[in-house]
């Protein structure tokens, strides 16, 4: 044959490679990316033919409900597959066998209950592998012993109420391992013993009461930990001594009652610690070790009823510190010992009813301090003297009925305070507090002003516009709150007015009240007729030269008009 012959041949076969290569089924969109994407409720097989040179394949929100033998077998380059949002229930042990170049699979989001053997026999090149987000009830060692290279492999979502030992004894690369949203109500010791690599582990909201000491003594580069949303009551000492490199660990919305001695010792490196939503009784010193990343601690939701001395000292960094809706109701003075670093403070909804003048005092960067909801009745007047930085304050729901003298005076970048709901008593020892919260108006925001609660005449008013000069003086003892149906538990505070004390326990309100003395100050009948004679006669000077005036004034105004009908018409 000679060679123009041969050159058309090849012209024509190349011509035909083209175009096997760039055909795209009607249901599909195709770039020249070699990406392919079909999706629609119309499609209920998968496409074919494909294009042979296809390397990320597509199928969403179809109606395909099986997958056959081999369905992609012209497209062995592929290496990205994604199946998800169908109703796929079914799938044939041969149906991925001629894609060993696959790197990713997600099968996500079907009706998958079981995956049959040998299904990922020839996917050695896998490294990510989602399989969430189905009904998966059961998972066997044969399914995983072919992924050497897998990184990713995310079963949340699914039924799975047990995980066999040694099923993940092949996987020793993988570093992201999902679990969560299942039903495992237990954890084998061994069950990631051979994970050395694994960073990201997830269990949450599952049904796990109780985690084996040494479950995760293999897992050396662990990084996040996630066991929230569990029945935990409890956790071994030692359970985390050799994750050294743990980050971020979620304990949250388990039923932790205490926490043991040490538990968090050695994870240094940890930034970000949830143990809100458990039934945590009290925070002892010995529980944290020195975490210098530690940045948050959420520790609301819990029974803890009071704060010891160095309960945190150990963490230098914290920035927030969330304690909130517990039953606190002591805060030993030394309790925030260490916290040089801390920036918001949460206290609200709790049983506080006093607080020490120097609880606060080493948390000299604090900008945020919630202590509303609480059952206060005074605060000390140095209580925020070393925070200067502070910006807002929440005193709102208590039972205060005054406050120190001064007390905000320091407080110059303070920009929010809410002082609502509060009994006040808007006696004379009000008036500081009501001319400090005139000039700083601004700074009670648009919500609820702070409001007067007695006496009975000045109740329902703002203490801004009460009239400072109708309040009554303070009286001693005062009325009784404890049985007012809003603030329980309320009693009376010391006030600014001083009485001085007499025999019998009576009290003499002589500094209030002054009485008249005749002896000294009285005058006598002549003298008193004189006066009143003398201001009659005032009086009758007065209206006489009142009268005067007014006769010279009309006298004016006559003359004035006369003169001015008698101009011309120009003259004016």
């Amino acid at each position: 044959m000679e060679l123009k012959h041969y050159v058309s041949l090849l012209v024509g076969l190349q011509a035909v490679g083209l175009g096997a290569a760039y055909y795209c089924p009607t249901e599909c969109t195709c770039s020249k990316t070699s990406q392919v994407e079909c999706t629609g409720a119309r499609i209920i097989q998968v496409p074919s033919p494909l294009p042979w040179n296809a390397m990320s394949l597509q199928i969403l929100n179809t109606h395909i409900t099986e997958l056959t033998e081999s369905p992609f077998l012209n497209i062995s380059a592929l290496i990205a597959l994604r199946i998800e949002k169908n109703e796929l229930s079914q799938i044939t042990p041969g149906a991925f066998r001629n894609l060993g170049s696959l790197r990713y699979l997600s099968l996500s989001n079907n009706k998958l209950q079981m995956l049959p053997n040998g299904l990922f026999q020839n996917l050695g090149n896998l490294e990510s592998l989602l399989l969430s987000s189905n009904q998966l009830l059961q998972i066997h060692p044969s399914q995983f012993s072919h992924f050497s290279n897998l990184k990713e492999l995310q079963l949340h979502g699914n039924n799975l109420e047990y995980i066999p030992d040694g099923v993940f004894d092949h996987c020793g690369g993988l570093t992201k391992l999902n679990l969560g949203k299942n039903s495992l109500s237990q954890l084998s010791p061994r069950v990631f013993q051979r994970l050395g690599k694994l960073q990201v582990l997830r269990l949450y909201e599952n049904r796990i009461a109780e985690i084996p000491m040494g479950t995760f003594d293999g897992l050396g580069d662990l990084q996040e930990l996630a066991l929230q949303q569990n029945q935990i009551g409890q956790l071994s000492p030692g359970l985390f001594h050799n994750n050294r490199n743990l980050q971020k660990l979620y304990l949250s919305n388990n039923q932790i009652s205490s926490l043991p001695q040490g538990i968090f010792l050695h994870l240094p490196e940890l930034n970000r610690l949830t143990l809100f939503g458990n039934s945590l009784k009290e925070i002892g010193p010995g529980v944290f070790g020195p975490m210098h990343n530690l940045r948050e601690l959420w520790l609301y939701d819990n029974h803890i009823s009071s704060i010891p001395d160095n309960a945190f000292s150990s963490l230098s960094q914290l920035q927030v510190l969330i304690l909130s809706r517990n039953q606190i109701s002591f805060i030993s003075p030394g309790a925030f010992n260490g916290l040089l670093e801390l920036r918001e403070l949460s206290l609200h909804t709790n049983a506080l009813q006093n607080l020490d003048g120097n609880v606060f005092r080493v948390l000299t960067n604090l900008q945020n301090i919630s202590l509303q909801n609480n059952r206060l009745r005074a605060l000390p007047g140095n209580l925020f003297a070393n925070i200067n930085g502070l910006l807002t304050l929440q005193l709102q729901n208590n039972q205060l009925e005054n406050l120190p003298v001064g007390m905000f005076n320091h407080l110059g970048h303070l920009t929010e305070i809410r002082l609502y709901d509060n009994p006040w008593r808007c006696d004379s020892g009000i008036i500081p507090l009501r001319n400090w919260l005139v000039v700083n108006r601004l700074r009670l925001g648009t919500e609820d002003l702070p409001v007067c609660y007695s006496p009975a005449t000045s109740r329902g008013q703002s203490i801004i516009v009460i009239n400072v000069e109708m309040v009554v003086p303070s009286v001693p003892g005062g009325p009784d709150f404890t049985n007012a149906p809003t603030y329980p538990d309320t009693t009376a505070v010391s006030y600014t007015t001083e009485f001085t004390t007499v025999l019998d326990g009576e009290t003499d309100l002589t500094t209030i009240y002054p009485t008249e003395d005749h002896r000294s100050g009285g005058m006598t009948q002549a003298q008193s007729g004189m006066a009143i004679a003398a201001i009659v006669i005032g009086c009758i000077a007065l209206a006489c030269s009142l009268a005067a005036c007014i006769f010279c004034c009309c006298c004016k105004k006559r003359s004035h008009a006369v003169l001015m009908q008698m101009k011309g018409p120009n003259e004016c």
